[in-house]
Order: C-alpha cells, then sequence, then structure tokens
C-alpha cells in the first residue's frame, strides 16, 4: 500500500490553510508577511510557536480544534455582527500592502477596494473551481458577496470545513469480484434479515462476509457477550484469502491472549497484514519490537519507532499515540504533546483527554475544557472514561466562571457514574 500525503499548501487543487497562507505571502510584496504573522492576525494569536504553524501550513494536517474554535466562536457572531472581523482583515491587509491599516469608519471601502486582497480572492476562488470538494452552490454564492464577506467564507471554509487528510493510495489487495458483489448486494439490500443472511454468506466461505462476521463475535453482537473463538474461526477464513484486516486481526486476537494459538502463526499473520498494506500492522509490530515479542525477544525502541513512523504515514490514528508515548519516556513532552495533537484532531479519545490535561496543567482550563469535551463526543466504545473524570472534577464539581459553567453536583454525579462505567 501506498499513500502519498499532499502538503496542504502544495496542492492548488485544494482550499485548505495552508493555500491560504502560502497566497497571502504571494501575493504580498512585504518580505514580513511570513506564515506566523498571517496566522497571528486570522486567529489574534500571538503566543503560537513556530512548529505548530509549520505543522498547520506547511505540513499535512487541518488547523487543531483549539484554533478552529478561535475561528468558529467569532464567526457566529458575525453572522449577526458583520463587523467582527474588520480588525482581522485590516490586519492582513497591513501585511499585503505594507503600510498599517487602523479601524475606522472607512474601513469596509478601503477593504473591498483593495487591489491585493482581490488578487488574494482571485486566487482562492481559482483553487475553489479546480476543488472537487466544494460545491458549485458555494462558488455562486460566493460571487454574490463583496471582498470583507468573500475573505471571511473562504477562511471559515479552509479553517473549519475542508476535510484532511488528502491522499492517492495503491491498493495491494487481492478482491474477489464475484465474492464482493454477493457480499455488496447483501450489504446494500438486505434488512431485519442482514445478520442472518450475512451468516448464510459466511458460511459459503465469502471472504467479506467472513470478516464481517468475525467483527460481529469480536464485538459480541451475536451472542451478547464477546466470542474470541468464533471470531478467530472466521476471521481466518478471510485471512487465508488475503483479506488484510482479518490477518491483522489473527495476529492481535493471539497477541491480546483472546486465543490460545503458537507465536509463529501470530507472527506470520502479522507479517502477512503488512505485506497487503495493513496500517494496524505497522503498528502492531511496532508495539512487538517495544515489547520484546519478536523471534529475538528483544526490545528494540529505535525499530519500534520505525514501525509507528510508518503506521501513522498510513493515517492510523494509533500510531501517532505511541509515538507520543516514546517522546514522553524521553521527558521531551513538547515533542511528544505535538503527535498526541494530531491524534485529537483525528478525534481519538484518549488523546484528546491526554491533551486536555496538558493544557490544565499549564493553567488554560478553557483550552483543557474543549478537549475533554470531545474526549466524550466520540464513538462509545473508543470513549476514554477519563474524559468525564475530569470534566466532573475540575468543572462542575465546584463550577468554572470563565466558561460560564456553575457548580452542578447532578452533572457531577452523572460523569462520575459513566467514568466508573467505562473504566470497568
Amino acid at each position: 500500500m501506498k499513500k502519498n500525503y499532499i502538503k496542504m499548501n502544495k496542492n492548488k487543487n485544494y482550499l485548505s490553510f495552508g493555500n491560504v497562507v502560502s497566497i497571502i505571502k504571494e501575493v504580498s510584496n512585504n518580505c514580513a508577511a511570513m506564515q506566523q504573522e498571517v496566522f497571528s492576525c486570522i486567529f489574534d494569536i500571538n503566543n503560537v510557536n513556530v512548529t505548530t504553524i509549520n505543522n498547520y501550513c506547511i505540513g499535512i494536517r487541518a488547523i487543531g480544534l483549539e484554533y478552529k474554535k478561535l475561528f468558529l466562536d467569532k464567526y457566529e457572531i458575525y453572522k449577526n455582527d458583520k463587523n467582527i472581523f474588520i480588525k482581522m482583515v485590516l490586519s492582513l491587509l497591513s501585511l499585503l500592502d505594507n503600510k498599517i491599516y487602523i479601524e475606522n469608519n472607512d474601513s469596509l471601502k478601503i477593504i473591498n477596494s483593495n487591489e491585493k486582497l482581490d488578487l488574494v480572492i482571485l486566487k482562492l476562488i481559482e483553487i475553489c473551481n479546480n476543488d472537487e470538494h466544494i460545491t458549485e452552490d458555494f462558488i455562486n454564492n460566493l460571487n454574490k458577496l463583496s471582498n470583507y464577506e468573500k475573505i471571511i467564507e473562504l477562511l471559515n471554509y479552509a479553517i473549519n470545513i475542508n476535510k484532511q487528510p488528502v491522499y492517492t493510495q495503491d491498493i495491494n489487495i487481492k478482491i474477489n469480484k464475484n465474492e464482493l458483489d454477493d457480499y455488496l448486494k447483501l450489504k446494500l439490500y438486505y434488512g431485519q434479515s442482514y445478520i442472518s443472511s450475512l451468516l448464510n454468506l459466511a458460511s459459503k466461505n465469502n471472504m467479506y462476509a467472513c470478516a464481517e462476521i468475525g467483527s460481529l463475535y469480536f464485538d459480541g453482537v451475536i451472542d451478547g457477550k464477546s466470542n474470541y473463538d468464533k471470531s478467530f474461526e472466521y476471521y481466518m477464513i478471510a485471512a487465508k484469502k488475503d483479506h488484510p484486516k482479518s490477518c491483522w486481526m489473527i495476529a492481535n486476537l493471539i497477541l491480546t491472549k483472546r486465543v490460545k494459538y503458537d507465536f509463529d502463526t501470530m507472527w506470520a499473520y502479522l507479517q502477512k497484514s503488512i505485506e497487503l498494506g495493513s496500517a494496524a500492522g505497522y503498528n502492531t509490530l511496532g508495539l512487538c519490537y517495544l515489547n520484546g515479542i519478536n523471534k529475538e525477544n528483544k526490545i528494540d525502541k529505535k525499530l519500534a519507532k520505525h514501525y509507528f513512523e510508518i503506521s501513522s504515514e498510513l493515517g492510523f490514528v494509533y500510531a501517532f499515540n505511541n509515538i507520543g508515548k516514546l517522546y514522553e519516556e524521553e521527558k521531551n513532552q513538547e515533542e511528544a504533546i505535538k503527535y498526541y495533537k494530531i491524534s485529537a484532531d483525528m478525534m481519538e479519545s484518549w488523546a484528546l483527554n491526554k491533551v486536555g490535561e496538558y493544557y490544565r496543567k499549564k493553567g488554560d482550563l478553557i483550552t483543557a475544557y474543549l478537549y475533554y469535551s470531545k474526549s466524550i463526543e466520540c464513538p462509545l466504545n473508543e470513549r476514554n472514561p477519563y474524559g468525564y473524570y475530569n470534566l466532573a472534577t475540575y468543572y462542575y464539581k465546584n463550577g468554572y466562571p470563565k466558561l460560564n459553567i456553575k457548580k452542578d453536583i447532578k452533572k457531577y454525579n452523572e460523569y462520575m457514574n459513566l467514568f466508573n462505567q467505562l473504566k470497568k
């Protein structure tokens, strides 16, 4: 498998924040109009480090949650107060023209007649026309607006709406067309009898049906509780037909001691999952070297990190967490939090809670609340219980006036109960 992540300000067919920054720099005659200044203007913030800005402006990452919220909060106000962004746009004009603009009664006139801002907008609209994710309605509505309104809508799209990452992918999967057709017919058209029909199809050794039945047994959907032996049985049928996830699940079920099989079987199917391009497989191989579970029975953190990095390049969210943990072990908190933030931006619950803890310990309870709150919005079976604990303890137990949160014992008890339930 090969994934080539497209750097956000290098892809001229994608309306990204990186492209916005890149075009402002390109149009400006001001050599000081670097990405740090542009970033600070747009988010009205000065205490952000260069590494963070590089990640968002020239890396593969979309804007982080705290910055999305900064812009989104203002955008919500903008719906009723159109002047809320005037100061910000004037700051951008100052960078574009290398002169100071001060807010006054003529500000909108100055903004709407500025030639360089007009050029920035034209270049961004050209990207919009080439961006397959952007609807014709968005572009048509954009063309009806003033330049001031256009730059706000373009920024809002680039910061809050666009999806990340964008990549091309060559998939090394042996597809059995007949089996896939049978599976998709069932998947698309069957209703109440879906699981029974799926079991029937799996009895014919359809690899796609077997992989899904393996997952259903694993999650306890069929028997009311997890049946790992049955899960292993169905995954094995699919794995023998080169189904990548099933190969990884065979290895995972053995590694986690959910089923009793030998090391060689685990290792063979883990390697096979990697040959088929499994991102999870690379991450698990990293864990094997981190914990000394390999043919040499040796702990090799350097090799573990190498496999975590491959997995992360393939977009596997837990690999970012594992790299962060390695940096944390080395007492490199700033590098660790960079990787935790990538995972948090991908809405992984443990990482969201971890980043929340980072901000809480720094004394920034407002940003911590954002991350804690997001951590309990994740799917239930992926939800980290400590999000509930932290919200209960730091916000609802005594209240937090800065966020207009009053002491709420009922909410505190509710969240502590959820914490205890999920922690079991």
